[in-house]
């Protein structure tokens, strides 16, 4: 099931216009770009017998991940968002999209996952750009 995956996976970034060569830095991991600001990071692995996709696209640093208000804002926006949330990767600020792949990656999700979290991340990185400075 991960070779067929991988292979979905690839035909959809071909459908995005993308050479998904070009986009792989790994297996089963690719990195893409909706403009020069907004990436999003694509990773497929098994483990277990079970085949899992992560999408995260990075937001903003986070100079002190010890404010609660910081903390709280991010549990609050998690609240709005659909299909993906916030999740602090060490120092940064990323949206985040993980699943247990049980069939097909059905192109039509991957591409409306795809759009949602570049959306978002294009969103809020403004808000947390500016907030990021002042923390």
């Amino acid at each position: 099931m991960y070779a067929t995956l991988i292979q979905e996976l690839e035909e959809c970034l071909a459908k995005l216009g993308l050479n998904p060569q070009e986009a792989k830095v790994g297996e089963g991991q690719y990195n893409i770009s909706k403009d020069q600001y907004t990436e999003v990071l694509l990773d497929l692995w098994e483990e277990n017998g079970c085949v899992f996709l992560q999408v995260l696209s990075p937001v903003t640093k986070l100079k002190d991940t010890s404010r609660s208000e910081v903390l709280k804002m991010l549990l609050e926006e998690n609240h709005g968002l659909v299909d993906v949330a916030f999740a602090l990767v060490k120092e940064d600020i990323v949206l985040k999209h993980t699943i247990e792949c049980t069939g097909g990656l059905m192109q039509t999700s991957l591409f409306s996952l795809l759009a949602r979290l570049a959306h978002y991340s294009e969103t809020y990185r403004t808000k947390w750009q500016t907030l990021s400075e002042s923390v």
